[in-house]
C-alpha cells in the first residue's frame, strides 16, 4: 500500500493533470447519476428512471477506475522508457 502512495505522489505532471481531470470528470458523472437516483426517489415516474441512474453511476465509477488504472500504466511505461 506504502508503494502505490509513493507511486501515486511521483507521478508526472501531465499525467497527474490528466488523472485529475478525469477523476473530476467521473466525479460529474456520478453528481448526475446521484440527481438521476434522487428524482427517481422524490416523484417515483418509472423503474426506467432507476435503471438510468444506476448505469451511470456504474458509468462514472468505471471511468474514475480506468483513468486511475491507466495512469498507473502509463507512469510505468514513461518510467521503463527513461
Amino acid at each position: 500500500m506504502e508503494n502505490l502512495i509513493n507511486t501515486i505522489k511521483n507521478f508526472d505532471v501531465k499525467i497527474k493533470k490528466i488523472l485529475t481531470k478525469g477523476l473530476y470528470f467521473s466525479f460529474f458523472i456520478a453528481i448526475i447519476a446521484t440527481l438521476i437516483l434522487i428524482y427517481y426517489i422524490a416523484f417515483y415516474p418509472s423503474n426506467f428512471i432507476f435503471y438510468i441512474g444506476i448505469k451511470v453511476m456504474h458509468l462514472a465509477l468505471s471511468f474514475a477506475v480506468y483513468f486511475f488504472v491507466s495512469a498507473l500504466a502509463i507512469d510505468k511505461i514513461k518510467r521503463d522508457l527513461e
